[in-house]
């Protein structure tokens, strides 16, 4: 309900389907801002009981992340559910602004911002994204904020543009019109544009590879310089960018993998970057 805010969240909701992948899929934005909600209890919580209830908080919010589940009965009353989650994501009308809850349901019934789950729901964004790059999902908000601030007349209209909803403009309440929500027909088709099923082979081994060396990452991080950490997270970044244009089928993409191709051997020739399994290393190469 607070754009800038939002921005630092819509990634999260910008997914189309609805599954445990769904889950995390976050904002690198969101550390950002989340501590403001978590500040107040430092005033009652000692902190090992904080960090002890925020990491139940997280894992909890993870298996709710699925269609397979339907209704839970009388426990729907109590926790956030699949069910109640689902309307959390859905981009429908009667789903915006609803069901905040993370582990307990009973706060949106209290506060009247409970919506149980009717019409099918469409899961993403009032108005996608359509695209499969990372850095565009990121950062595409932040720009639309940008521009509307200084596209919007007056000091107290532009502030608007950051602390009130997404949907505010001048004259409109503070969440926007509901009539603006685009309306839901049930026959949305998720952004999935057809590519070769080699590129998707293609797509899969590399993104292994990528996996492979962030776990490698992770493990080692405490004896690498800071230089290496960000050559290889840059490198991570080029490489899911990429992977989204060839998803794409952006027609520059097949030049931008070239030359992530040719990094990466160079940066491998030069020991910057190992796997965790060493007789992969002249696969990797190939």
């Amino acid at each position: 309900e607070v754009n800038i805010l939002w921005a630092a969240h819509q990634v999260h909701h910008s997914s189309e389907d609805y599954n445990l992948f769904t889950a995390l899929r976050q904002s690198v934005l969101q550390k950002y801002t989340s501590w403001m909600f978590n500040l107040p209890m430092a005033l009652f919580i000692p902190p090992s009981v904080f960090a002890v209830h925020l990491q139940f908080n997280l894992l909890y919010q993870f298996w709710i992340h699925t269609e397979v589940i339907t209704k839970l009965g009388p426990l729907e009353w109590i926790l956030n559910t699949p069910s109640h989650h689902r309307v959390h994501h859905g981009r429908n009308p009667y789903c915006i602004d609803k069901n905040y809850g993370g582990t307990l349901i009973i706060w949106d019934r209290i506060f009247g911002t409970f919506e149980a789950e009717d019409a099918k729901v469409v899961y993403g964004l009032t108005h996608p994204v359509n695209s499969f790059d990372p850095i565009m999902l990121q950062l595409r908000p932040l720009a639309h904020i940008w521009n509307t601030f200084w596209a919007t007349p007056g000091f107290c209209n532009k502030l608007s543009v950051i602390f009130k909803g997404p949907g505010w403009g001048p004259g409109k309440p503070r969440l926007g019109l509901p009539e603006e929500i685009p309306v839901i027909t049930g026959k949305e088709v998720p952004f999935n544009p057809p590519v070769p099923a080699y590129l998707n082979c293609y797509a899969l081994v590399h993104f292994a590879i990528i996996v492979d060396l962030y776990t490698e990452l992770l493990a080692s991080i405490s004896m690498l310089s800071q230089g290496a950490v960000l050559l290889r997270i840059g490198f991570i970044i080029l490489s899911l960018a990429s992977f989204g244009l060839l998803m794409e089928n952006k027609s520059k993409a097949g030049i931008l993998e070239i030359i992530r191709c040719l990094v990466f051997i160079g940066v491998y020739k030069l020991g910057y970057f190992r796997s965790q399994f060493s007789f992969l290393s002249y696969a990797y190469e190939v």
